[in-house]
């Protein structure tokens, strides 16, 4: 509309003082709802990339063992090149994200990702990037044959790429989460997205702050960052507490006997 102005093809924007109405949740929604549905807890985790193991196609190992050690989304994930690997520091730069309105892998785009604290670069566990090290080399020997099969072939270095060398879209990562999930027994509505949260709360798990993890995932969303961030924490102490209740029974019910005494000196 305000090209349109700029250019007189209209004399004001009929758009001014719009507002989109936020999209209200029954009370069903509400109470049917929890934080647990927004990242896979452990047990969840663990089931789906065992089945990714013993059931995946081609890349599927490499790309879901990333997205969840990694808290990258999908389309960062789609637009990753090898020059953003460092095997030397075990580092992954994000720079840019995938766009393709189309679903046309020849009509994508490469943008910069969803916000400026989404430009990062993190480090990586040595197994990962072992596992994409591997998976580069099985790729380069692949990459020189469809070079002779292609002539048109689309050589730009992505980590994630078709026979002709054009990258994988965000949709066939979904198809394939979702063939993986109905050989598991999660019932959550799960997308790529998350694996983020998933990686989440994996990190507030192993212990690390709240702000080393927001800079880690490029501070995407605070508030679910908090809330997860929040939950696992509040879980970890309730936890704690039962350990040192089942550990230390005897203390706490004063369960004493002439055993528990210091001998006395004569």
């Amino acid at each position: 509309m305000k090209y349109a102005i700029k250019n007189k093809m209209r004399l004001g924007n009929p758009c001014t003082g719009a507002v989109i109405p936020a999209k209200m949740l029954t009370v069903e929604e509400i109470e049917n709802t929890t934080i647990e549905d927004e990242f896979l807890e452990n047990p969840e985790i663990t089931e789906f990339l065992q089945a990714v193991y013993l059931h995946g196609l081609p890349m599927d190992l490499e790309r879901f063992y990333l997205l969840a050690f990694s808290g990258m989304r999908s389309g960062e994930l789609c637009a990753l090149k090898w020059t953003d690997i460092n095997f030397e520091t075990n580092e992954i730069r994000v720079t840019k994200t995938l766009y393709n309105e189309q679903n046309n892998m020849k009509l994508y785009k490469l943008t910069p990702p969803k916000t400026k604290g989404s430009i990062r670069t993190f480090d990586l566990d040595e197994t990962i990037m072992d596992l994409l090290a591997d998976y580069r080399n099985t790729q380069q020997k692949i990459v020189q044959e469809n070079r002779k099969m292609y002539p048109d072939y689309h050589d730009k270095d992505f980590v994630f790429c078709r026979d002709n060398g054009y990258p994988f879209i965000q949709k066939n990562i979904l198809i394939r989460m979702d063939r993986i999930l109905k050989k598991t027994s999660i019932k959550k509505e799960a997308t790529p997205h998350i694996f983020r949260h998933t990686h989440i709360s994996m990190l507030s798990e192993a212990g690390v702050d709240l702000k080393t993890i927001m800079k880690r995932v490029g501070h995407d969303d605070p508030e679910t960052t908090l809330k997860i961030y929040t939950h696992v924490t509040e879980k970890m102490k309730k936890d704690a507490n039962e350990k040192i209740r089942i550990h230390f029974a005897d203390i706490l019910n004063f369960n004493f006997t002439k055993d528990h005494l210091p001998l006395q000196e004569m």
